[in-house]
Protein backbone atom coordinates (compact mmCIF):
# COMPACT_ATOMS: atom_id res chain seq x y z
CA UNK A 1 0.00 0.00 0.00
CA UNK A 2 1.25 3.33 -0.92
CA UNK A 3 1.40 6.39 0.69
CA UNK A 4 0.92 10.18 -1.62
CA UNK A 5 2.05 12.19 1.07
CA UNK A 6 5.91 12.55 1.79
CA UNK A 7 8.11 13.89 4.30
CA UNK A 8 9.48 17.29 3.32
CA UNK A 9 8.01 18.90 0.35
CA UNK A 10 5.26 16.20 0.53
CA UNK A 11 5.29 15.66 -2.83
CA UNK A 12 2.73 13.89 -4.62
CA UNK A 13 2.45 12.38 -8.32
CA UNK A 14 0.34 14.46 -10.15
CA UNK A 15 -0.66 11.89 -12.47
CA UNK A 16 -2.54 9.88 -9.46
CA UNK A 17 -5.93 11.21 -8.31
CA UNK A 18 -7.15 11.73 -4.40
CA UNK A 19 -7.77 14.38 -2.83
CA UNK A 20 -5.56 17.63 -1.67
CA UNK A 21 -3.70 17.33 1.88
CA UNK A 22 -5.02 19.02 4.72
CA UNK A 23 -2.82 21.99 4.44
CA UNK A 24 -3.45 22.64 1.01
CA UNK A 25 -7.41 22.68 1.71
CA UNK A 26 -7.00 24.86 4.49
CA UNK A 27 -4.94 27.67 2.17
CA UNK A 28 -8.04 27.18 -0.02
CA UNK A 29 -10.48 27.41 2.08
CA UNK A 30 -8.88 30.38 3.95
CA UNK A 31 -8.94 31.91 0.42
CA UNK A 32 -12.68 31.28 0.17
CA UNK A 33 -13.27 32.39 3.39
CA UNK A 34 -11.06 35.71 3.61
CA UNK A 35 -12.84 36.16 -0.32
CA UNK A 36 -15.96 36.01 1.08
CA UNK A 37 -15.60 38.27 4.35
CA UNK A 38 -14.13 41.19 1.90
CA UNK A 39 -16.86 40.90 -0.31
CA UNK A 40 -19.55 41.67 2.60
CA UNK A 41 -17.28 44.31 3.88
CA UNK A 42 -17.04 46.13 0.62
CA UNK A 43 -20.19 45.38 -0.78
CA UNK A 44 -21.47 48.88 -0.44
CA UNK A 45 -18.53 49.36 -3.46
CA UNK A 46 -19.73 46.89 -6.16
CA UNK A 47 -16.00 46.97 -7.53
CA UNK A 48 -14.16 46.60 -4.83
CA UNK A 49 -16.64 43.75 -3.57
CA UNK A 50 -15.58 42.37 -7.16
CA UNK A 51 -11.87 42.81 -6.33
CA UNK A 52 -12.07 41.59 -2.43
CA UNK A 53 -13.83 38.95 -3.27
CA UNK A 54 -11.63 37.64 -6.04
CA UNK A 55 -8.43 38.20 -5.05
CA UNK A 56 -7.99 36.03 -1.77
CA UNK A 57 -9.52 33.00 -3.69
CA UNK A 58 -7.41 33.77 -6.89
CA UNK A 59 -4.11 33.82 -4.89
CA UNK A 60 -5.46 30.88 -2.83
CA UNK A 61 -6.16 28.52 -6.09
CA UNK A 62 -2.62 30.15 -7.45
CA UNK A 63 -0.76 28.85 -4.15
CA UNK A 64 -2.13 25.49 -4.37
CA UNK A 65 -2.28 24.66 -7.70
CA UNK A 66 0.41 26.50 -10.38
CA UNK A 67 3.26 24.91 -10.45
CA UNK A 68 6.74 26.91 -11.12
CA UNK A 69 10.76 26.16 -11.20
CA UNK A 70 12.89 28.64 -9.11
CA UNK A 71 16.48 29.09 -9.92
CA UNK A 72 18.87 26.53 -9.90
CA UNK A 73 16.33 23.36 -9.80
CA UNK A 74 14.89 21.29 -12.46
CA UNK A 75 11.40 20.19 -10.47
CA UNK A 76 8.33 22.28 -10.94
CA UNK A 77 6.10 22.63 -7.61
CA UNK A 78 3.57 25.14 -6.44
CA UNK A 79 4.13 27.99 -3.49
CA UNK A 80 2.65 25.51 -1.61
CA UNK A 81 4.96 22.99 -2.07
CA UNK A 82 8.10 25.17 -1.98
CA UNK A 83 7.44 27.40 1.03
CA UNK A 84 8.08 24.23 3.77
CA UNK A 85 11.26 23.31 1.50
CA UNK A 86 12.51 27.31 1.05
CA UNK A 87 12.00 27.86 4.84
CA UNK A 88 14.18 25.01 6.56
CA UNK A 89 16.64 26.21 3.56
CA UNK A 90 16.81 29.35 5.21
CA UNK A 91 17.08 28.18 8.58
CA UNK A 92 19.94 26.02 7.51
CA UNK A 93 21.52 28.10 5.82
CA UNK A 94 21.50 30.71 8.89
CA UNK A 95 22.71 28.07 11.11
CA UNK A 96 26.14 26.69 9.16
CA UNK A 97 26.41 29.15 6.41
CA UNK A 98 25.62 26.06 4.20
CA UNK A 99 28.93 24.65 4.42
CA UNK A 100 28.69 22.36 8.46
CA UNK A 101 32.29 21.66 9.50
CA UNK A 102 32.47 18.63 11.62
CA UNK A 103 34.06 19.31 15.64
CA UNK A 104 35.46 15.44 15.97
CA UNK A 105 38.98 16.65 14.93
CA UNK A 106 39.10 20.21 17.21
CA UNK A 107 37.79 18.46 19.97
CA UNK A 108 39.88 15.41 20.20
CA UNK A 109 39.44 12.67 22.90
CA UNK A 110 39.80 12.44 26.70
CA UNK A 111 42.16 10.90 28.45
CA UNK A 112 40.68 7.40 28.57
CA UNK A 113 40.05 7.50 24.70
CA UNK A 114 36.17 8.42 23.93
CA UNK A 115 35.28 11.45 22.45
CA UNK A 116 33.52 14.35 24.36
CA UNK A 117 29.83 15.86 24.06
CA UNK A 118 31.10 18.45 21.53
CA UNK A 119 32.79 15.83 18.66
CA UNK A 120 29.26 14.35 18.30
CA UNK A 121 27.26 16.88 16.83
CA UNK A 122 25.73 15.75 13.64
CA UNK A 123 25.54 17.32 9.95
CA UNK A 124 22.74 19.11 8.69
CA UNK A 125 19.55 16.65 8.05
CA UNK A 126 20.53 14.69 11.43
CA UNK A 127 18.82 15.06 14.48
CA UNK A 128 20.54 14.51 17.81
CA UNK A 129 21.50 11.10 18.65
CA UNK A 130 22.85 8.97 21.33
CA UNK A 131 24.41 5.69 20.86
CA UNK A 132 24.13 2.86 23.55
CA UNK A 133 25.58 -0.12 23.40
CA UNK A 134 23.76 -3.29 23.76
CA UNK A 135 24.34 -7.10 23.07
CA UNK A 136 22.15 -9.46 21.04
CA UNK A 137 22.36 -13.02 21.05
CA UNK A 138 26.01 -13.06 22.43
CA UNK A 139 27.08 -10.74 19.57
CA UNK A 140 27.61 -6.24 20.38
CA UNK A 141 24.95 -4.49 19.12
CA UNK A 142 24.04 -0.24 19.26
CA UNK A 143 20.73 1.53 19.61
CA UNK A 144 20.37 4.86 18.41
CA UNK A 145 17.84 6.80 20.05
CA UNK A 146 16.84 10.12 18.79
CA UNK A 147 15.21 12.15 21.34
CA UNK A 148 14.04 15.09 18.79
CA UNK A 149 12.15 12.69 16.62
CA UNK A 150 10.50 10.61 19.69
CA UNK A 151 12.17 7.09 18.35
CA UNK A 152 14.67 4.45 19.00
CA UNK A 153 16.18 1.98 15.94
CA UNK A 154 18.35 -0.63 15.80
CA UNK A 155 19.76 -2.53 12.67
CA UNK A 156 20.99 -6.09 11.51
CA UNK A 157 23.34 -6.79 8.31
CA UNK A 158 21.63 -9.02 6.27
CA UNK A 159 23.26 -11.67 3.57
CA UNK A 160 22.03 -10.80 -0.18
CA UNK A 161 18.62 -11.85 -0.44
CA UNK A 162 19.45 -13.55 -3.65
CA UNK A 163 15.85 -13.13 -5.29
CA UNK A 164 17.53 -13.04 -8.85
CA UNK A 165 18.86 -16.49 -8.11
CA UNK A 166 15.76 -18.24 -7.32
CA UNK A 167 12.99 -19.09 -9.39
CA UNK A 168 9.54 -17.84 -9.22
CA UNK A 169 8.37 -19.64 -7.32
CA UNK A 170 10.58 -19.00 -4.81
CA UNK A 171 10.77 -15.63 -4.93
CA UNK A 172 6.62 -15.61 -4.26
CA UNK A 173 6.94 -17.91 -1.25
CA UNK A 174 10.24 -16.03 0.25
CA UNK A 175 7.84 -12.29 -0.16
CA UNK A 176 4.92 -14.58 1.55
CA UNK A 177 7.30 -15.27 4.18
CA UNK A 178 8.26 -11.60 4.13
CA UNK A 179 4.67 -10.47 4.85
CA UNK A 180 4.51 -12.74 7.24
CA UNK A 181 7.38 -11.14 9.45
CA UNK A 182 5.54 -7.58 8.83
CA UNK A 183 2.10 -9.22 9.79
CA UNK A 184 4.08 -10.52 13.35
CA UNK A 185 4.69 -6.78 14.20
CA UNK A 186 1.82 -4.73 12.43
CA UNK A 187 -1.09 -6.16 13.60
CA UNK A 188 0.52 -6.54 17.45
CA UNK A 189 -1.35 -3.35 18.78
CA UNK A 190 1.10 -3.22 21.83
CA UNK A 191 4.11 -3.97 20.29
CA UNK A 192 6.00 -0.60 20.16
CA UNK A 193 7.76 -1.90 16.93
CA UNK A 194 5.75 -0.17 13.83
CA UNK A 195 8.30 0.79 11.10
CA UNK A 196 10.97 -1.62 9.15
CA UNK A 197 13.16 -0.04 6.78
CA UNK A 198 15.48 -2.11 4.40
CA UNK A 199 18.47 -0.58 2.60
CA UNK A 200 20.36 -2.15 -0.25
CA UNK A 201 23.23 -0.48 -0.68
CA UNK A 202 25.60 -0.64 -3.70
CA UNK A 203 28.95 -0.02 -2.60
CA UNK A 204 32.65 0.57 -4.38
CA UNK A 205 34.86 -2.50 -5.14
CA UNK A 206 38.06 -4.08 -6.29
CA UNK A 207 37.76 -6.30 -9.29
CA UNK A 208 40.67 -6.95 -9.23
CA UNK A 209 41.30 -7.99 -5.79
CA UNK A 210 41.66 -11.85 -6.79
CA UNK A 211 44.01 -11.49 -9.53
CA UNK A 212 46.60 -9.02 -6.56
CA UNK A 213 45.65 -11.73 -3.97
CA UNK A 214 47.02 -14.44 -6.18
CA UNK A 215 50.07 -12.47 -6.62
CA UNK A 216 50.56 -12.38 -2.91
CA UNK A 217 50.28 -16.02 -2.47
CA UNK A 218 52.75 -16.57 -5.17
CA UNK A 219 55.52 -14.14 -3.67
CA UNK A 220 54.15 -15.93 0.10
CA UNK A 221 56.44 -18.38 2.11
CA UNK A 222 53.99 -20.56 3.44
CA UNK A 223 53.30 -21.40 -0.80
CA UNK A 224 56.83 -22.00 -1.45
CA UNK A 225 56.57 -25.72 -0.76
CA UNK A 226 53.46 -26.04 -2.50
CA UNK A 227 53.04 -28.43 -5.26
CA UNK A 228 53.28 -27.16 -8.74
CA UNK A 229 49.73 -28.60 -9.73
CA UNK A 230 48.24 -26.92 -6.81
CA UNK A 231 49.66 -23.49 -7.81
CA UNK A 232 48.41 -24.22 -11.28
CA UNK A 233 45.03 -25.27 -10.42
CA UNK A 234 44.61 -22.42 -8.45
CA UNK A 235 45.35 -20.10 -11.13
CA UNK A 236 42.93 -21.77 -13.38
CA UNK A 237 40.28 -21.00 -11.31
CA UNK A 238 40.71 -17.96 -10.45
CA UNK A 239 41.17 -16.86 -14.32
CA UNK A 240 37.48 -18.89 -14.33
CA UNK A 241 35.81 -16.04 -11.84
CA UNK A 242 33.76 -13.44 -12.84
CA UNK A 243 34.74 -10.53 -10.88
CA UNK A 244 32.77 -7.17 -10.90
CA UNK A 245 32.67 -3.78 -9.76
CA UNK A 246 29.53 -4.24 -7.70
CA UNK A 247 29.25 -5.36 -4.27
CA UNK A 248 25.72 -4.99 -2.36
CA UNK A 249 24.80 -4.52 1.37
CA UNK A 250 21.38 -5.25 2.80
CA UNK A 251 20.16 -3.94 5.97
CA UNK A 252 16.99 -4.23 8.37
CA UNK A 253 16.27 -1.53 10.54
CA UNK A 254 13.67 -1.38 13.05
CA UNK A 255 12.32 1.87 14.66
CA UNK A 256 10.11 2.09 17.82
CA UNK A 257 8.47 5.11 18.85
CA UNK A 258 8.74 6.39 22.51
CA UNK A 259 4.94 5.49 23.24
CA UNK A 260 3.77 3.79 27.11
CA UNK A 261 4.49 0.14 26.07
CA UNK A 262 7.96 1.22 25.29
CA UNK A 263 8.40 3.10 28.53
CA UNK A 264 6.89 0.69 30.34
CA UNK A 265 9.40 -2.37 28.95
CA UNK A 266 12.03 -0.23 29.36
CA UNK A 267 11.48 0.69 33.12
CA UNK A 268 11.49 -3.15 33.89
CA UNK A 269 14.18 -3.84 32.02
CA UNK A 270 16.38 -1.00 33.39
CA UNK A 271 16.52 2.90 34.00
CA UNK A 272 17.15 6.22 31.75
CA UNK A 273 18.72 5.33 28.04
CA UNK A 274 19.98 1.55 29.19
CA UNK A 275 16.47 0.95 29.69
CA UNK A 276 15.35 1.66 26.65
CA UNK A 277 18.26 0.30 24.63
CA UNK A 278 17.82 -2.65 26.26
CA UNK A 279 13.97 -3.30 25.49
CA UNK A 280 15.14 -2.35 21.76
CA UNK A 281 17.64 -5.32 22.09
CA UNK A 282 14.65 -7.37 22.91
CA UNK A 283 13.01 -6.73 19.53
CA UNK A 284 16.05 -7.12 17.82
CA UNK A 285 16.43 -10.72 18.88
CA UNK A 286 12.43 -10.88 17.89
CA UNK A 287 13.24 -9.50 15.10
CA UNK A 288 16.30 -11.51 14.12
CA UNK A 289 13.98 -14.57 14.98
CA UNK A 290 11.44 -13.16 12.09
CA UNK A 291 14.59 -12.91 9.24
CA UNK A 292 15.47 -16.39 9.92
CA UNK A 293 11.79 -17.42 9.50
CA UNK A 294 11.40 -15.82 6.31
CA UNK A 295 14.78 -16.89 5.14
CA UNK A 296 16.82 -14.73 5.63
CA UNK A 297 20.37 -14.76 7.01
CA UNK A 298 21.36 -12.41 9.35
CA UNK A 299 25.26 -11.51 9.44
CA UNK A 300 25.24 -9.47 12.29
CA UNK A 301 23.57 -6.51 13.93
CA UNK A 302 25.55 -3.40 13.77
CA UNK A 303 27.86 -2.47 16.61
CA UNK A 304 29.14 1.23 16.84
CA UNK A 305 32.03 0.31 14.68
CA UNK A 306 30.12 -1.28 11.86
CA UNK A 307 27.12 1.55 12.32
CA UNK A 308 30.13 4.08 11.83
CA UNK A 309 31.36 2.45 8.49
CA UNK A 310 28.29 2.73 7.10
CA UNK A 311 27.41 5.83 7.47
CA UNK A 312 30.88 7.25 6.93
CA UNK A 313 30.85 5.03 3.90
CA UNK A 314 27.52 6.40 2.79
CA UNK A 315 28.51 10.40 3.11
CA UNK A 316 32.43 9.52 2.09
CA UNK A 317 32.61 6.32 -0.35
CA UNK A 318 36.29 6.54 -0.27
CA UNK A 319 36.04 4.91 2.83
CA UNK A 320 35.56 1.15 2.99
CA UNK A 321 32.29 -0.12 3.99
CA UNK A 322 34.22 -2.75 5.47
CA UNK A 323 36.63 -0.86 7.57
CA UNK A 324 35.18 -0.33 11.12
CA UNK A 325 38.14 0.83 13.30
CA UNK A 326 36.96 4.64 12.83
CA UNK A 327 35.29 6.14 15.80
CA UNK A 328 31.91 7.48 16.56
CA UNK A 329 32.97 11.35 16.12
CA UNK A 330 34.23 10.44 12.71
CA UNK A 331 31.04 8.81 11.30
CA UNK A 332 30.40 12.00 9.16
CA UNK A 333 32.68 13.88 6.89
CA UNK A 334 34.51 16.90 7.63
CA UNK A 335 32.28 19.27 5.52
CA UNK A 336 28.54 18.72 4.51
CA UNK A 337 28.38 21.89 2.30
CA UNK A 338 24.62 22.35 0.78
CA UNK A 339 24.49 25.62 -0.83
CA UNK A 340 23.97 24.19 -4.38
CA UNK A 341 19.58 23.09 -4.51
CA UNK A 342 21.06 20.50 -7.23
CA UNK A 343 22.94 18.07 -5.09
CA UNK A 344 25.09 17.95 -1.66
CA UNK A 345 28.96 17.86 -1.19
CA UNK A 346 30.74 16.23 1.19
CA UNK A 347 34.43 16.03 1.83
CA UNK A 348 36.47 14.38 4.24
CA UNK A 349 39.45 15.58 6.13
CA UNK A 350 43.20 15.23 4.21
CA UNK A 351 41.28 14.94 0.97
CA UNK A 352 40.99 17.70 -1.46
CA UNK A 353 38.67 15.80 -3.55
CA UNK A 354 34.20 16.12 -3.19
CA UNK A 355 31.19 13.59 -3.62
CA UNK A 356 28.19 14.75 -4.39
CA UNK A 357 25.16 13.44 -3.61
CA UNK A 358 21.44 13.56 -4.62
CA UNK A 359 18.67 11.79 -3.78
CA UNK A 360 14.81 11.08 -5.37
CA UNK A 361 11.67 9.76 -3.87
CA UNK A 362 10.02 6.96 -5.22
CA UNK A 363 6.32 9.31 -6.13
CA UNK A 364 4.79 7.05 -8.14
CA UNK A 365 4.50 3.07 -7.08
CA UNK A 366 3.52 0.41 -9.89
CA UNK A 367 -0.39 0.45 -10.35
CA UNK A 368 -0.51 -2.76 -12.15
CA UNK A 369 0.92 -6.13 -11.12
CA UNK A 370 4.53 -6.75 -11.22
CA UNK A 371 6.92 -9.41 -10.44
CA UNK A 372 9.04 -9.94 -7.32
CA UNK A 373 11.96 -8.83 -8.53
CA UNK A 374 10.56 -5.59 -10.25
CA UNK A 375 12.89 -3.53 -8.49
CA UNK A 376 15.85 -5.36 -10.11
CA UNK A 377 16.46 -2.46 -12.75
CA UNK A 378 17.32 -0.09 -9.92
CA UNK A 379 19.27 -2.80 -7.98
CA UNK A 380 21.36 -3.94 -10.75
CA UNK A 381 22.73 -3.39 -13.91
CA UNK A 382 24.49 -0.25 -13.13
CA UNK A 383 28.27 -1.12 -12.70
CA UNK A 384 30.38 1.74 -10.19
CA UNK A 385 27.16 3.36 -9.49
CA UNK A 386 27.32 4.14 -5.87
CA UNK A 387 23.63 3.90 -4.69
CA UNK A 388 21.80 3.70 -1.76
CA UNK A 389 18.05 2.16 -1.98
CA UNK A 390 15.86 2.84 0.80
CA UNK A 391 11.98 1.29 1.38
CA UNK A 392 10.56 1.88 4.70
CA UNK A 393 7.35 0.21 5.77
CA UNK A 394 4.87 2.22 8.13
CA UNK A 395 2.93 -0.60 9.40
CA UNK A 396 -0.44 -0.63 10.94
CA UNK A 397 -2.95 -3.02 11.87
CA UNK A 398 -5.44 -4.66 8.97
CA UNK A 399 -8.78 -2.93 10.94
CA UNK A 400 -6.85 0.53 10.43
CA UNK A 401 -5.19 -0.36 6.99
CA UNK A 402 -8.63 -1.52 5.75
CA UNK A 403 -10.44 1.61 6.47
CA UNK A 404 -7.64 4.28 5.16
CA UNK A 405 -7.72 2.08 2.23
CA UNK A 406 -11.68 2.47 1.72
CA UNK A 407 -11.51 6.60 2.43
CA UNK A 408 -8.64 6.67 -0.54
CA UNK A 409 -10.83 4.82 -2.44
CA UNK A 410 -14.06 6.84 -2.00
CA UNK A 411 -11.89 10.03 -2.51
CA UNK A 412 -10.48 8.77 -5.93
CA UNK A 413 -13.61 7.84 -6.99
CA UNK A 414 -15.34 10.89 -5.93
CA UNK A 415 -12.96 12.64 -7.68
CA UNK A 416 -13.26 10.51 -11.11
CA UNK A 417 -17.02 11.22 -10.76
CA UNK A 418 -15.74 15.39 -10.77
CA UNK A 419 -13.83 15.07 -13.58
CA UNK A 420 -16.37 12.77 -15.30
CA UNK A 421 -19.19 15.30 -14.52
CA UNK A 422 -17.21 18.43 -15.47
CA UNK A 423 -16.57 16.78 -19.45
CA UNK A 424 -12.94 16.61 -18.43
CA UNK A 425 -11.01 13.34 -20.09
CA UNK A 426 -10.15 10.88 -17.55
CA UNK A 427 -6.20 10.13 -17.08
CA UNK A 428 -5.95 6.16 -17.87
CA UNK A 429 -3.39 6.84 -15.15
CA UNK A 430 -5.63 7.31 -12.68
CA UNK A 431 -8.17 4.65 -13.59
CA UNK A 432 -5.64 2.30 -12.84
CA UNK A 433 -4.17 3.91 -10.01
CA UNK A 434 -8.12 4.18 -8.59
CA UNK A 435 -8.65 0.15 -9.44
CA UNK A 436 -5.19 -0.49 -7.80
CA UNK A 437 -6.42 1.07 -4.50
CA UNK A 438 -9.63 -0.82 -4.90
CA UNK A 439 -7.79 -4.39 -5.18
CA UNK A 440 -5.67 -3.71 -2.37
CA UNK A 441 -8.32 -2.71 -0.36
CA UNK A 442 -9.98 -6.03 -1.27
CA UNK A 443 -6.74 -8.01 -0.62
CA UNK A 444 -6.14 -6.43 2.60
CA UNK A 445 -9.45 -7.81 3.63
CA UNK A 446 -9.58 -10.88 2.14
CA UNK A 447 -6.14 -11.70 4.07
CA UNK A 448 -6.32 -10.13 7.37
CA UNK A 449 -2.80 -8.71 6.66
CA UNK A 450 -1.16 -5.97 8.27
CA UNK A 451 -1.34 -2.68 6.01
CA UNK A 452 1.83 -0.41 5.68
CA UNK A 453 2.36 2.86 4.11
CA UNK A 454 5.67 2.54 1.66
CA UNK A 455 7.84 5.21 1.07
CA UNK A 456 10.66 4.61 -0.57
CA UNK A 457 13.81 6.97 -1.25
CA UNK A 458 17.23 6.47 -3.89
CA UNK A 459 20.34 8.30 -3.08
CA UNK A 460 23.31 7.84 -5.96
CA UNK A 461 26.90 9.63 -5.66
CA UNK A 462 28.98 10.82 -8.17
CA UNK A 463 33.25 12.39 -8.16
CA UNK A 464 31.81 15.57 -10.12
CA UNK A 465 28.48 17.20 -10.79
CA UNK A 466 28.74 16.69 -13.99
CA UNK A 467 29.00 12.91 -13.54
CA UNK A 468 26.02 12.86 -10.66
CA UNK A 469 23.59 14.73 -13.74
CA UNK A 470 24.48 12.08 -15.96
CA UNK A 471 24.21 9.25 -13.40
CA UNK A 472 20.64 10.68 -12.55
CA UNK A 473 19.54 10.40 -15.90
CA UNK A 474 20.29 7.02 -15.83
CA UNK A 475 18.70 5.79 -12.25
CA UNK A 476 15.63 7.50 -13.70
CA UNK A 477 15.57 5.65 -16.46
CA UNK A 478 16.07 2.13 -14.63
CA UNK A 479 13.04 3.24 -12.63
CA UNK A 480 10.99 3.96 -15.30
CA UNK A 481 11.99 0.11 -16.18
CA UNK A 482 11.44 -0.73 -12.49
CA UNK A 483 7.28 1.21 -13.08
CA UNK A 484 8.49 3.62 -10.90
CA UNK A 485 8.59 7.46 -10.76
CA UNK A 486 11.16 9.53 -8.91
CA UNK A 487 11.04 13.13 -8.28
CA UNK A 488 14.74 14.60 -7.36
CA UNK A 489 14.40 17.02 -4.23
CA UNK A 490 15.87 20.09 -4.97
CA UNK A 491 16.75 22.15 -1.83
CA UNK A 492 16.16 19.34 0.44
CA UNK A 493 19.06 16.84 -0.54
CA UNK A 494 20.89 17.11 2.99
CA UNK A 495 17.51 16.19 4.58
CA UNK A 496 17.15 13.62 1.98
CA UNK A 497 20.22 12.18 2.28
CA UNK A 498 19.36 10.92 5.83
CA UNK A 499 16.58 8.76 4.40
CA UNK A 500 18.86 6.45 3.23
CA UNK A 501 20.96 5.97 6.58
CA UNK A 502 19.62 3.08 8.63
CA UNK A 503 17.38 5.33 10.91
CA UNK A 504 14.10 4.18 9.53
CA UNK A 505 13.39 7.90 8.40
CA UNK A 506 11.32 9.73 5.64
CA UNK A 507 7.85 9.00 6.63
CA UNK A 508 5.77 10.59 9.30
Amino acid sequence: MSVRTYQFGKHRPTGLVGRRDLGEQAVLGGGAALGILCGFIFNGVLVLAIVGMALPIVIAVAVVFVPYRPKGTQQRRTVYRWWRIMRYRRKALARTGGVWVSPAIEAGVRRDGTPPDAALAEPEGIVGMTWVPVSVRGQDAVVVLQPEAGCVTATLEIASPGLGGKEVEEQVVALERWGELLDAFGNTDEHPVKRIQVLARQVKSDPHAHQRFVAQRDESAATADAPQWLKDSYDALANAVSTSAEEHRYYITAHARFTRDLAADAAARGAGDEGVAAAMAAYMDELWSRCEDADLQVIAPLDAGRLTAVIRNSYDPDHAIWNTDLPQAHAFPRNVDVRDGAHVTTRAAGSTECWHHATAAVVSWPSTPVGPDFLSPLLIGMPDVIRTIAITQDLEPNGAAVERMLAEDTNNQAELLRDRQRGKNVDPRDLLAAEATGSRGMALAASGAAGAAVVGYVTISARSAEELERTKRTAASRARNAHLYIEWLDLEHARAFATTLPFAGGIK
